[in-house]
């Protein structure tokens, strides 16, 4: 059995949390009229950001499970400016 040699973690060297991603959820959940080419399913949202209040429409091509996980808000997840 092989074991694996780490370097273990320096006291000031530690990697930064991870920011949390905000996430927008579906006030609204529906089918589309019908399939358009090379769409998997009907099934979608509509999706608006608990944060922000960003409001990003109807979504569909989604299964159940990434409807009701939702989708990343681009307004609260984008990354900071650097400051000078």
């Amino acid at each position: 059995m092989k074991t694996e040699r780490r370097q273990p973690w320096l006291p000031g060297l530690t990697p930064p949390p991870r920011m949390r991603r905000v996430m927008m959820h579906a006030d609204d959940r529906g089918q589309a009229p019908g399939l358009m080419p090379g769409w998997r399913t009907a099934k979608g949202g509509h999706f608006t950001c608990g944060r922000c209040g960003h409001e990003a429409g109807w979504l569909f091509d989604m299964t159940d499970s990434e409807v009701r996980r939702g989708v990343p808000c681009p307004v609260c997840n984008d990354p900071a400016p650097p400051r000078v």
